[in-house]
């Protein structure tokens, strides 16, 4: 029996009591780990271009794995700081690291391939050549169905190479751990922070399958969008199916890259990333909304897009890196003496400032919309903390995005804005959201570096 469930305890273990508590409250991150665990295969993912939720399929033997890996209900961050790293972070908004860079891939083309500075698809590409690794559990474009993402265990430079670049829809990676469970060897992994958190309590449970994967490669993650924001797009530019793509990327292009379809008929309709960031209010997923780990902070390596002017305008792709365990570190510091990647040294203030916004959505955004959600009654996740002192004219400006974030999702808008000329509207987002960060710059920086947590226990405090 894997750790975490305990015979006798009145701890439900049964798929039934996770519907209740995760899938029906609205906490299912849909990692997939509950589909790729299951040793009854009793789980599926439904219908991976809409609500792409577990269901059940076959008989359930209440074994309680789906449990053990859920990470909608309940991560523990200090339990699991201890357990990956031996300690708590010093700081608090990035997690624990050893080393800290911007940089890119030295080789050309996997640069100019990736998200940002094809950095991850370097690292995979060199643990895989030098035999540390077997294969990577990456996520690639379906050949049949391109619209569609899906995850494989890559055992080639070809495999790993055609994984590049973000895929920004719901993909549950986590049901290629049944895959796993049947194979011999060594494996790298790449996930976002829901899907690792999955990941890092299984192996903290001892689970066979993810025992086998040595090396976990975590990329930033503000939130991903529900599949409607591509057939939006697509209905925006006269494609009333997604039959008609012939390929989907979703940073095309050179840094910072742009959402690009290309069609059976072969016409290519394209977007600048900033220009399509116009979806997300209207498409996020709701669960992303009380995640607090923008950094990936339980990953080995963790990536990210390096937003500072000064790397902006030279383009051809810069990344964040961090290398957060000493097994991560080393490897950055062996690939960089090696020549595959360039890197220069960081301050963790610069690093905190290329993502200030989107770090005060997680670390103090999360917890005031959770806090409203409890006092409605409403089921939130439990970190094992939460932030406090947070001040009144954050808490004013929380109330106004939660407002606009409200007014997005209603049916109207999205009607709305699938039917007004794609590129004004990205264009008008594009300078509403330049005017925005300026606007609450201030709001949203105030005491963010000195942000105080305390521990909680079962929902209360410690």
């Amino acid at each position: 029996m894997v750790r975490g469930i305990r015979e006798g305890s009145s701890y439900s273990a049964s798929f039934s009591a996770l519907k209740d508590e995760v899938i029906d409250a609205g906490l299912c991150t849909r990692c997939g780990s509950c589909v790729g665990v299951c040793p009854d295969k009793a789980l599926k993912i439904d219908d991976l271009t809409g609500d792409c939720l577990p269901v059940q399929v076959d008989g359930c033997s209440d074994c309680g794995l789906c449990h053990v890996g859920c990470s909608g209900k309940d991560v523990p961050f200090a339990q699991l700081n201890q357990q990956v790293f031996g300690r708590q972070p010093s700081n608090l908004l990035l997690g624990n690291m050893l080393n800290l860079f911007v940089g890119h891939a030295s080789q050309t083309g996997v640069r100019s391939r990736g998200a940002s500075g094809g950095v991850i698809t370097a690292v995979l590409k060199y643990l895989l050549e030098t035999g540390k690794i077997d294969g990577a559990i990456v996520l690639v474009m379906d050949e049949t169905t391109p619209w569609v993402s899906k995850p494989i265990i890559a055992r080639s430079v070809e495999e790993i190479e055609a994984a590049a670049q973000s895929k920004y829809s719901l993909s549950p990676v986590n049901t290629i751990l049944s895959q796993l469970a049947d194979i011999e060897g060594r494996f790298a992994y790449v996930g976002l922070p829901c899907q690792v958190h999955s990941l890092r309590k299984l192996q903290a449970a001892g689970h066979a399958a993810t025992l086998k994967i040595e090396y976990v490669i975590g990329s930033y993650c503000g939130n991903i969008l529900h599949f409607d924001a591509v057939r939006s797009f697509l209905r925006n530019n006269g494609v009333e199916s997604v039959e008609e793509v012939a390929d989907l990327q979703y940073r095309a292009g050179e840094w910072p890259g742009q959402m690009q379809v290309t069609l059976r008929s072969g016409e290519v309709i394209a977007l600048k990333k900033f220009y399509a960031n116009y979806l997300i209010p209207f498409f996020m997923v709701d669960r992303c909304t009380m995640c607090t780990d923008l950094a990936n902070e339980f990953a080995d390596i963790a990536c990210g897009d390096a937003w500072s002017p000064v790397y902006e305008e030279r383009g051809k792709g810069w990344s964040l890196v961090m290398g957060r365990t000493e097994r991560g570190a080393g490897l950055l510091e062996e690939m960089a003496a090696g020549g595959y990647l360039t890197l220069q040294g960081l301050e963790e203030q610069a690093a905190i400032g290329m993502h200030s916004h989107m770090l005060d959505f997680k670390k103090r955004g999360s917890f005031l919309r959770m806090e409203r959600r409890e006092k409605r009654g409403i089921s939130v996740p439990d970190y094992g903390f939460k932030a406090v002192g947070i001040p009144w004219q954050r808490r004013l400006f929380e109330s106004l995005l939660t407002f606009l974030f409200w007014v997005c999702s209603q049916p109207l808008s999205r009607w709305a804005v699938e039917h007004f000329p794609v590129r004004i509207t990205g264009e008008l987002f594009e300078i509403a959201r330049r005017s925005w960060k300026r606007m609450t710059r201030t709001t949203k920086r105030r005491g963010l570096v000195d942000v105080q947590f305390e521990t909680t226990v079962d929902g209360g405090r410690e």
